[in-house]
């Protein structure tokens, strides 16, 4: 229904600025990102409500180093629900991709409980983003940034969970995810009315575990999404960096002279455990003496002294 003004002039319509909740989770092989992360994400993401997920023998660790508003919660009710299910379908070949399984799970099952008229970020934990981020924009429509990778065997789980094909020519999977709960709940409502079963069991069953790597909710929401809303989301070409360790050697050396020197291009930078700066003495392990270590020498050294 269109809104009238007295004069007979239409009153524009008004949409949320303000995402309800980011989620991330992340574990102590990750902290020292996370550290440095949660502290951008509460300065350059503006939201409700902020939550971290994390292992339960780990939740009074990153209580010590997350910044404030971030929540920490425990993963251990996401564990007794998934954590038996994945398991068993993962062969002692494959067994290390267990924890990797049961992320992606958590955060579905995380957002989940919302109320069907929150907007839900998923944020990766070893992601910070540089500068002010707005995933909605002026016309209430969702914001999704762009990635180049393509992984068949994500998409053969897609096909036999949900009958559907990629549609969009880039990958969904960018380091964070956007999206309504209300579209969450019809994406979990859809998958138990086609498979007859729980929408985490018909899930888990869809994916072939011998495949390896075979399944991710940002590609497997990203393109329910793109077929059923593809009005209510845009598509954002700016760029963020996934090389973040070859870029600038380790985050702890990240600051705001060399965000706008070095990397005010990007929007966001990732920091995997898997990309290394080469050389690494130079470039990471001296640096990070003089940086973190030497300090701390002084420091205590100072302190004996007095």
């Amino acid at each position: 229904m269109k809104l009238i003004r007295p004069d007979n002039k239409l009153i524009p319509p008004t949409y949320p600025k303000k995402i309800d909740q980011v989620i991330c989770v992340c574990c102590q092989r990750d902290a020292e990102v996370w550290k440095i992360a949660s502290k951008y994400i509460i300065k350059n993401i503006d939201s409700k409500s902020y939550k971290v997920i994390v292992p339960e023998n780990e939740a009074n660790f990153f209580k010590k180093i997350s910044h404030e508003p971030f929540e920490v919660l425990s993963e251990s009710i996401y564990k007794k629900r998934f954590g038996s299910e994945i398991k068993k379908r993962l062969s002692k070949k494959i067994s290390t991709q267990y924890g990797w399984y049961l992320q992606q799970f958590i955060k579905l099952a995380a957002a989940e409980h919302y109320d069907s008229d929150k907007i839900i970020l998923i944020w990766d934990a070893d992601t910070i983003p540089l500068k002010n981020l707005d995933f909605i924009n002026n016309l209430g429509q969702l914001n999704y940034y762009k990635a180049i990778e393509y992984h068949k065997p994500y998409f053969e789980t897609i096909k036999r969970l949900l009958q559907l094909t990629k549609k969009v020519k880039f990958s969904f999977i960018a380091q964070c995810f956007v999206f309504k709960t209300s579209w969450l709940h019809e994406f979990l409502y859809e998958i138990e009315k086609i498979h007859g079963k729980s929408w985490d069991i018909a899930l888990l069953d869809s994916i072939n575990f011998e495949e390896g790597n075979s399944f991710s909710e940002y590609e497997t929401l990203g393109t329910f999404i793109s077929q059923r809303y593809a009005d209510e989301i845009n598509f954002l070409n700016d760029e963020w960096l996934r090389l973040g360790n070859s870029k600038i050697g380790h985050p702890v050396f990240l600051n705001q002279k060399m965000i706008e020197r070095k990397l005010y291009q990007y929007d966001f930078i990732c920091f995997e455990k898997w990309d290394r700066a080469k050389p690494y003495f130079w470039k990471v392990s001296l640096p990070y003496f003089f940086k973190i270590y030497l300090p701390i020498l002084v420091s205590k050294y100072i302190k004996l002294r007095e």
